[in-house]
């Protein structure tokens, strides 16, 4: 532990690097921790410790990347400096202390910036980088907002599968590309943004729909949980209206269902298949799933889910579905016994179903099979 005593009174001492000294400004931290206990010494000095090692890792990065970091921390004490100041029980005396403090990291940053320019006084600036600092310093400040600034927390706070937050990280990240900053949420900057998806990426209104959706819910996150968002503002992301589409194209486009003759077409391609002789284990599976699917009804990953002990007494326990509303309980077909049988054929109750699938990213069992099964659809002419 890093303890020295004087005096009878204990210090937290950390020696910095020769590497990291020169931005650091010193050789070593050190600070009194107000006590003659060992033990509570050693609990006082861990954050103390954690946090000079922070400093000094942050130190050792690049020196764009050392402000970002140093602005990022800043931002966070200025932060939590005026949430202070908003109380109206503050005595005076601690208001006007904090004050100062406030200023005094307003000050360091300002500071920082003017360096990053070999400067000591804005004066000294040129037109196009006093503008620059200008935005760079209202950023540090808080004055103005990363967009992205609070996404991991929002994403570790939402209770949802880990695909479904990295599709919502995506989401947010791509639009933040465009718009880095919170201020830049607005109502014409949205409708560019829309017009971007449609025009330039493709996207259907549909899936518009969902990137609007993540984004107005994590604009809301941004107002409700850190205050980043004033009450009276509306929320840019709600309420637009989408790209007029074709109607008539729309409904030709839309995904139909498989009449009797597709499936019919289907089974059969999907049956050669799973008997050729280059056919191996996820041919076969792919045709037990689709098999499943056709009479049963249930999605492919309710399929691939299932356990031996789903299947049992004349019935199929769909419990891993996509909401509440999808637990359910369903017949066996006829159709499916001998396939169950063929599948539970020295399996404990506890075993998947369907054994020759494999897990794939977030624990899904049936990525694979749904990728060879697309590449079939499109083969016999479907998807196009």
């Amino acid at each position: 532990m890093h303890l020295d005593m004087q005096k009878g009174v204990y210090y937290a001492q950390l020696r910095v690097p020769k590497d990291a000294q020169k931005v650091i400004g010193k050789t070593a931290f050190k600070r009194t921790l107000q006590t003659r206990n060992k033990l509570e010494a050693q609990q006082k000095a861990i954050p103390l410790i954690q946090q000079w090692k922070a400093e000094i890792d942050t130190a050792r990065l690049p020196a764009a990347e050392r402000l970002t970091v140093q602005f990022s921390a800043h931002r966070a004490e200025i932060r939590e400096l005026e949430q202070k100041l908003s109380r109206s029980s503050l005595p005076q005396a601690k208001h006007k202390e904090l004050i100062e403090l406030k200023a005094l990291i307003e000050g360091i940053i300002q500071d920082d910036i003017l360096a990053t320019h070999g400067a000591t006084d804005g004066q000294e600036l040129s037109t196009e980088q006093l503008i620059e600092s200008q935005e760079t310093y209202m950023l540090a400040t808080g004055q103005t907002m990363p967009f992205l600034e609070h996404l991991d927390a929002y994403l570790e706070d939402s209770q949802v599968e880990k695909k479904t937050k990295q599709l919502k990280r995506t989401q947010i990240a791509n639009y933040a590309a465009d718009a880095p900053l919170l201020s830049d949420a607005t109502h014409q900057t949205i409708r560019d943004y829309i017009r971007k998806m449609s025009k330039v990426r493709g996207l259907s209104n549909k899936t518009i729909k969902t990137h609007l959706s993540s984004l107005a819910v994590y604009f809301e996150y941004l107002r409700v949980e850190f205050s980043a968002v004033p009450q009276d503002r509306l929320n840019p992301f709600k309420d637009q209206k989408l790209p007029e589409v074709n109607r008539k194209a729309a409904i030709k486009a839309e995904r139909m269902a498989f009449n009797l003759e597709d499936i019919q077409k289907l089974d059969n391609a999907l049956r050669l298949k799973a008997m050729g002789n280059n056919a191996d284990d996820q041919d076969l599976a792919l045709y037990d799933v689709f098999t499943f699917a056709i009479y049963s009804g249930a999605r492919r990953e309710e399929i691939g889910q299932l356990t031996v002990d789903s299947v049992k007494d004349g019935v199929i326990v769909i419990d891993d579905a996509k909401s509440k509303a999808g637990i359910r309980t369903i017949p066996l077909h006829s159709k499916l016994k001998p396939l169950v049988a063929r599948l539970t054929v020295g399996a404990e109750g506890s075993d998947f179903l369907f054994r020759k699938l494999t897990a794939a990213q977030y624990g899904h069992r049936t990525d694979a099979i749904g990728k060879r099964f697309g590449r079939t659809k499109k083969a016999l002419g479907y998807d196009k």
